[in-house]
């Protein structure tokens, strides 16, 4: 081999360590674009989640929630058995099911919605009366007029998201049983690797029994870029999860280290109104309380004045 050709393969050698330094460096720029804490922490997300004015998440104040009835959600072939998947995305566990798509309705919903995939946040993201409870899932669906999520995000109320919340237990709960295999399997594989859940899935199981009552609001998607095309369903009704299954989600792996926890904290409402969706309640039940009330103090003023001789 001669020293010129020894000379070229050392060159090309370095100019493939270095194209492979710089994809590395680029690959790590963008897993670090945001993150939960430090530099690339919720203070710092860029665009419309520092300047929105309708952010989500939010506290969600029981008595200042306007109580109505806006009809009870439809959760079409939620009860179905599923074949899925888990992925750690870096930023939290993703669930995509296989299969035929799964549709959301009703609940004066404009559209039908198709599932996307449901995802986790440790500890919750809303808060109730300013408590966090430990965990939150969220069920997003996307406007099925619209060819996927990321384009149905750009446009007002295009995507409806269904979050459930947890309250701890002393007792494990047996439906998170599989995503909490998949999610022990996948906790150092940051990225694109996907594991099967060993059983098959049914939605239905990860919403509450009464799943008719819920807190609704207008607000965004909770990670960056933070569109504010979202219709909120809070679920008033909690499910439960252990201390030791908490553990499971605690001890991830992230971009950024491990993910003790993978929440945004709350934003403020503004002039949002959040509503509080009870079966069958009209604003007209409560004035006609009052008035009735109204009636029986005057027949009672009349009465007590007749017998005083004043009238």
């Amino acid at each position: 081999m001669t020293d010129a050709l020894r000379a070229k393969m050392g060159l090309d050698l370095l100019l493939m360590g270095t194209l492979m330094l710089l994809c590395s460096g680029l690959q790590a720029s963008n897993a670090a674009d945001w993150e939960y804490w430090g530099k690339y922490g919720p203070k710092n997300w860029p665009g419309v989640c520092t300047t929105g004015h309708k952010q989500s998440p939010i506290d969600i104040v029981t008595e200042d929630a306007e109580r109505t009835d806006l009809g009870a959600l439809k959760f079409h072939r939620y009860d179905f058995a599923f074949s899925s998947t888990l992925v750690n995305t870096g930023h939290s566990v993703q669930i995509i099911l296989d299969g035929v798509p799964i549709h959301l309705s009703g609940g004066s919903l404009p559209s039908v919605y198709i599932l996307e995939q449901m995802h986790f946040h440790w500890s919750a993201e809303h808060t109730v009366d300013g408590q966090r409870d430990p965990l939150e899932l969220h069920l997003v669906h996307y406007d099925q007029q619209y060819a996927n999520f990321s384009n149905a995000a750009q446009y007002e109320n295009g995507i409806v998201v269904v979050a459930v919340l947890f309250e701890l237990s002393n007792y494990d709960n047996e439906d998170l049983m599989s995503i909490l295999q998949a999610t022990k399997m996948v906790s150092h594989w940051v990225g694109k690797n996907a594991v099967p859940l060993r059983s098959k899935l049914i939605p239905f199981l990860l919403l509450p029994k009464d799943h008719t009552t819920y807190y609704h609001y207008q607000g965004s998607l909770t990670t960056p870029g933070c569109q504010e095309s979202v219709m909120w369903f809070v679920m008033t009704e909690k499910l439960t999860i252990s201390e030791v299954q908490m553990d499971v989600f605690r001890h991830l792996e992230g971009s950024n280290g491990t993910l003790k926890f993978n929440y945004r904290p709350t934003q403020e409402l503004g002039d949002r109104k959040v509503y509080h969706r009870l079966e069958g309640y009209t604003g007209s039940t409560s004035v006609l309380s009052s008035n009735i009330i109204y009636t029986i103090l005057n027949v009672l003023l009349v009465r007590f004045l007749s017998s005083s001789g004043i009238l």
